[in-house]
């Protein structure tokens, strides 16, 4: 892959926001997580993922962003698939994308470290195990 000084300073970007939430926590993720901030809120947290999470503003969401009026009720979810994550979005009004350049996706494996996009926030994905 041919790296140009925009995709340079795009991934710089998004490096330096991913070791900025892993520093603010107060501990690291034992178990596969999305850690992210909530919008205008400095707290980061982590969300374990468990045997599977649904992220969106509605109720019966897993992870419920009420607060976040650009997430559809229903996102994106991540869950278990063959040993791997799978990432899938749900359907929602303005797309879920990953890593900030693969346009927006409808299911996708995801790898330690990869960093989803969905409304105005920003998630990583921390699997210890990789």
């Amino acid at each position: 892959m041919l790296l140009t000084r925009r995709s340079a300073n795009a991934l710089n970007e998004r490096l330096t926001a991913a070791s900025a939430l892993l520093r603010a926590l107060d501990r690291l993720p034992a178990e596969p997580s999305l850690v992210f901030a909530r919008a205008g809120d400095a707290k980061v947290e982590a969300a374990p993922i468990g045997a599977g999470i649904t992220v969106g503003r509605g109720k019966d969401s897993t992870l419920c962003l009420d607060e976040c009026a650009d997430f559809s009720r229903r996102h994106f979810s991540v869950r278990p698939q063959h040993g791997a994550w799978l990432l899938e979005d749900l359907g929602s009004r303005n797309g879920t994308t990953v890593d900030g350049h693969d346009g927006r996706i409808t299911r996708r494996l995801l790898c330690d470290g990869d960093i989803i996009f969905a409304g105005n926030l920003m998630f990583l994905f921390v699997n210890p195990a990789d």
